[in-house]
């Protein structure tokens, strides 16, 4: 049997067994196999990714956290959903489940949404239902690492499955995140293509931002686990009062964008002009070792709406 076939039994099989609730004996009565190997192929079908498993943890908000955060930090809404005890993949969950509640009430026809990428807003958009809209434009603002990272984590790979979902054409940003030097960088954003993604994506209806971390930590940081920054890089970053990347921007704990020179290669749209033009930035992060790069978000008022879980605000609101 050629692979394309045992794919085709696997998701036949699955179907079966999932969708239809056979069970295993009537499955393998039904294709002439056994109980035990319609079990070992079911199994196959979930180590190939024929069959994905979520288990959906219900939602819970914080009013009390959400309603401090508005007030605080002069926010048009928060939303902070209970992470309790549970581990940070679930948390990233439980988080883009809200964000994509959220942004299936804001999201509109003849909308231009600026799109970063990372873990959360990956999450978001796996959860975001499928709702064809007319004349939106998805914007990717933030250069890509690429490497070793996942590309449905990624810039391009985060706009296309975004747009897939809303109906909407996509405008990739064609360059990496940092550029080697300033020059570089320069002569980059001057090319016609790479300027008119610019120049759109700083107009942005909507932005959807993830908040990112400046540490060595491959769990919670995008930039270090591709490999994209070094530990050292990383380590003369936070040495220098870097805590939190916004996008792409480097931010120190006040929120203001670091003097360091790596913001000076980034490809990313202008920070300070999006916060100008753009009429929604929506943030979004999960797990409490964002706390810092949140509050640094927060403190510099970049953010409109932010979208959370508890463990990542308690430390911010003791």
């Amino acid at each position: 049997m050629d692979s394309n076939t045992r794919r085709q039994l696997l998701a036949e099989i699955a179907t079966l067994y999932y969708k239809e609730k056979k069970t295993q004996s009537q499955i393998g009565r039904r294709l002439g196999y056994s109980r035990s190997a319609i079990s070992r192929l079911l199994t196959e079908a979930e180590q190939q990714g024929i069959v994905e498993i979520t288990i959906k943890y219900p939602l819970s908000r914080d009013s009390v956290l959400e309603r401090r955060l508005k007030d605080k930090y002069h926010l048009e809404a928060a939303f902070v959903v209970n992470s309790g005890q549970t581990s940070y993949e679930n948390t990233l969950q439980l988080v883009g489940r809200m964000g994509a509640f959220f942004m299936e009430q804001v999201l509109k026809d003849d909308t231009v949404v600026g799109i970063g990428w990372g873990t959360s807003i990956s999450e978001l958009v796996r959860y975001l239902p499928y709702m064809p809209l007319s004349d939106v434009r998805v914007v990717q603002v933030i250069g890509a690492v690429g490497g070793q990272s996942n590309p449905h984590v990624d810039g391009p790979g985060v706009a296309a499955n975004f747009a897939n979902k809303v109906n909407a054409e996509y405008h990739i940003l064609h360059s990496p995140l940092f550029l080697d030097t300033d020059a570089a960088c320069n002569t980059l954003k001057q090319q016609k293509q790479i300027a008119e993604t610019l120049d759109e994506g700083v107009r942005a209806n909507i932005a959807l931002l993830g908040i990112g971390t400046v540490e060595v930590d491959p769990l919670y940081s995008s930039i270090y686990r591709s490999g994209f920054m070094s530990e050292k890089e990383v380590l003369d970053v936070k040495e220098q009062g870097g805590v939190g990347n916004f996008c792409g921007a480097i931010l120190d704990e006040n929120g203001k964008i670091l003097d360091h020179s790596i913001n000076s290669r980034t490809m990313a749209v202008d920070l300070s002009r999006l916060r100008e033009n753009c009429n929604l930035i929506v943030g979004v992060a999960a797990g409490e070792k964002k706390h810092k790069a949140i509050e640094s978000v927060l403190n510099g008022n970049w953010l409109d709406v932010l979208i959370t879980d508890s463990a990542a605000i308690h430390p911010i609101l003791e």
